[in-house]
């Protein structure tokens, strides 16, 4: 019985749904899932690399995911301390501000009457706890499964290494030579977007500590995850530091950070990015902006930082597939 294209629609849509509703509803499960096979992306070549020289496969596993939750332990650490840190220092922050707008007032009282009495009323380390707590949540959800996160890495790692004989007795080559095609582009997407944020939250971190603004470390991880998000993640970035260096520089400090992160940006994002990215990342504005409340709905805060990633990996999979070209060209710029 042939299915009229209205049926055939509606039930199509019917199952993205399900789909959809199932994946908000497993998110505890599949966000860890999600992250290893991330990480596993972007691991593999340091795999290959060191099965090249004579290792054994296990080994290299091993070597390469006990070094990588090592690096992740030591950056935890080091975030943990600093926001802490930072936290504490927020009544002093505050004090601040309010002593400027004393010495304002004395000049142009009715610059800052309403402002002295709201942030005299305001509560900074509640607030931050508060900000951060919803800012790092997601995170925090993927560090109380890590042991979920090892294992699917571990096993993941495991089978790439026999899953090209797997798809040679299963597929046909035309598809074969379409998940080759696949799978190296989202690799390189993957490792070169990890390799700029990188860069850029080294170069925030280092900015911020030649401007002597407290805590580069945080704020440089910070703008490290944020770059994963195009255009809103780097703004968002920005803001914490800048602010921090008005309250502990005045204006000078706000210039100059503000000039940092702008010629940061810049550079990294306008020049660097385009050439080692290519056509990767043409994405349309409006498609990063509703991949990022989408994903952040369906997942939660890791969802948003993962939003661009996965969104690229689903253009991706329309552009090796001709039949489905059409839909990436759609969500391209």
């Amino acid at each position: 019985m042939n299915e009229s294209p209205l049926t055939r629609t509606l039930v199509i849509a019917a199952s993205v749904i399900i789909i959809l509703a199932g994946l908000k509803v497993a998110q505890p499960i599949v966000v860890p899932v999600l992250v290893a096979f991330f990480l596993a992306v972007l691991t593999s070549p340091a795999i290959s690399f060191l099965v090249r020289f004579k290792i054994p496969a296990g080994i290299a596993i091993a070597i390469v995911v006990i070094s990588l939750f090592g690096f992740f332990y030591a950056l935890g650490t080091l975030v943990a301390t600093s926001t802490d840190q930072f936290i504490e220092r927020l009544p002093d922050y505050q004090n601040r501000i309010q002593s400027w707008l004393v010495t304002i007032q004395n000049n142009a009282p009715w610059l800052v009457d309403d402002a002295k009495e709201r942030i005299a009323n305001l509560q900074p380390t509640q607030s931050a706890l508060s900000l951060l707590g919803s800012l790092f949540s997601g995170l925090g959800s993927v560090l109380t499964a890590m042991v979920l996160v090892v294992f699917t890495l571990i096993f993941a790692l495991l089978e790439g290494q026999n899953a090209t004989k797997k798809a040679r007795i299963a597929l046909d080559d035309n598809t074969i030579q379409y998940i080759k095609r696949f799978s190296k582009l989202v690799q390189r997407y993957l490792l070169v977007k990890s390799l700029i944020s990188l860069a850029t939250g080294f170069l925030v971190g280092l900015m911020l500590w030649i401007i002597d603004v407290d805590y580069p470390f945080l704020w440089g991880t910070f703008a490290f995850l944020m770059n994963y998000i195009p255009n809103i993640g780097s703004l968002l970035a920005a803001i914490p530091p800048v602010i921090l260096a008005s309250i502990q520089h005045a204006f000078p400090g706000f210039l100059i950070t503000g000039s940092g992160f702008i010629a940061i940006n810049m550079i990294v994002g306008n020049l660097i990015e385009p050439r080692m990215m290519g056509k990767s990342l043409d994405i349309s504005p409006l498609v990063v902006f509703l991949s990022l409340i989408f994903w952040g709905w369906i997942f939660g805060p890791i969802g948003m930082l993962l939003s661009i990633p996965l969104t690229v990996v689903v253009k991706i999979g329309l552009e090796v597939y001709p039949k489905t070209k059409w839909l990436a060209q759609i969500i391209s710029q």
